[in-house]
């Protein structure tokens, strides 16, 4: 599994409004849609990420690519078995991929503030034994936030009934100001890689 995250502080829509042109008419939509100048650029920056990724990994040029839903609304690529997950925060825009089955990922700020009914309800028993700070449950989040979003179901499914201490194949990684949660076959063995935005848009 392979894990990229995309630093995206301090950038403005207006910088990267011009890349809109690399993604589908549809992704062009959406990103526009969205409320706030923040969330165009997680949106846009996002879509380029997966695109750009894909395009190399598979062979297939970016305007050949053709993203269907699974049950749960999950993306794929039709005819591939590439799997990737999406995920972002303030500042960051993270993705995994890997060809060895079906994959979750996420990323939170390990200083996001928590509150104590949060965790009374997303906790199971066995991870409250284990939570001492804000910090450690942020790093039991993203296991859990991961793993849900690899089954496809995402956040709808009650989140203490996803208990990290007794699910395989789930890792948190130590990622600068971020904690990365990672789902999937060898998620412990993820490689992380983080690269500036300008970076990312260099290669387009």
């Amino acid at each position: 599994m392979d894990i990229i995250v995309v630093n995206t502080a301090g950038t403005e829509f207006s910088q990267i409004e011009k890349y809109l042109s690399h993604v589908s008419k549809a992704r062009r939509a959406a990103v526009l849609k969205k409320g706030s100048d923040n969330d165009k650029v997680q949106s846009l920056v996002a879509a380029l990420l997966v695109r750009l990724e894909l395009s190399e990994r598979l062979g297939i040029p970016q305007n050949k690519l053709s993203f269907e839903k699974g049950a749960h609304g999950k993306p794929y690529v039709k005819g591939s078995d590439v799997q990737f997950s999406l995920s972002h925060t303030s500042g960051a825009v993270c993705a995994a991929f890997s060809d060895s089955g079906e994959i979750g990922v996420d990323i939170e700020l390990k200083d996001r503030r928590v509150n104590e009914r949060l965790k009374q309800r997303t906790l199971s028993e066995r991870e409250r034994e284990t939570v001492n700070s804000d910090e450690d449950f942020i790093r039991i989040w993203v296991k859990k936030e991961a793993f849900l979003k690899r089954t496809g179901i995402g956040l709808a499914t009650q989140l203490c009934g996803a208990d990290t201490t007794i699910i395989s194949d789930i890792a948190a990684f130590d990622c600068g100001r971020y904690f990365v949660g990672a789902a999937g076959k060898n998620a412990h063995d993820a490689e992380i890689k983080t690269i500036d935005l300008s970076e990312l848009l260099a290669r387009l």
